[in-house]
């Protein structure tokens, strides 16, 4: 069986998306193809796609919206004439609890069944904004179970549920969690990561520029 990764992110191979891919593809004893919605035509990516007979589709969640390139991309694709086509999404976010994105995996699902593919289902990852920023040992099980899901994935040509239950907890926040970070909220501590980074990219003297005003 054909299968096909595409990354949805606007930072194509730069990113959190990448490094979910690249673990992912390390549980395959042979990789897989991967194309980059940011570097293509919607319209013939999506005609290309009718080639492969499994499509795995991986994007992170900005918030409570997907990437706009990926939204083109779905609206280039049409309704498959047979049902002998798969699709699955794995989607990366910055929220730690994986309800925030619980809504998205309604959508892919229709999504799914209007293109008349079967759905594989949706793997849905909080937490994940500084995967490609803070060192990788931070994201050892992470990547362990990524890796795990890619090694079922061959065998099985699904997503284990036992993985993808793993990878989406927490799916709501506990309350000594929503109190740490009411406190961390208080005192500023959520300004660190972001000062550092405005600090390397040599922009913090402009962190409260208002140029579209």
């Amino acid at each position: 069986m054909k299968t096909l990764i595409i990354n949805g992110s606007p930072r194509a191979n730069h990113g959190n998306t990448q490094l979910f891919i690249d673990h992912f593809q390390s549980g395959l004893t042979q990789p897989l193809p991967v194309r980059y919605v940011l570097r293509e035509n919607p319209t013939t990516l999506a005609l290309e796609m009718n080639d492969y007979d499994t499509i795995l589709l991986a994007m992170p969640l900005y918030i409570h919206a997907m990437p706009g390139i990926v939204m083109k991309l779905f609206e280039a694709m049409n309704p498959h004439p047979t049902n002998h086509k798969k699709i699955g999404f794995i989607v990366q976010a910055g929220f730690i609890e994986s309800s925030t994105a619980r809504y998205l995996e309604n959508y892919l699902s229709s999504l799914a069944h209007y293109l008349n593919y079967t759905y594989l289902g949706t793997v849905i990852k909080g937490d994940a904004a500084a995967c490609s920023i803070l060192p990788h040992f931070f994201f050892g099980k992470l990547f362990k179970q990524l890796k795990a899901l890619g090694a079922e994935y061959e065998k099985n040509e699904s997503f284990d549920p036992n993985f993808v239950e793993k990878l989406g907890n927490p799916v709501y926040l506990s309350k000594f969690q929503v109190r740490l970070l009411e406190s961390c909220l208080v005192k500023k501590l959520d300004q660190i990561g972001w000062n550092w980074n405005l600090k390397r990219n040599g922009c913090f003297e402009n962190r409260f520029d208002q140029p579209f005003l």
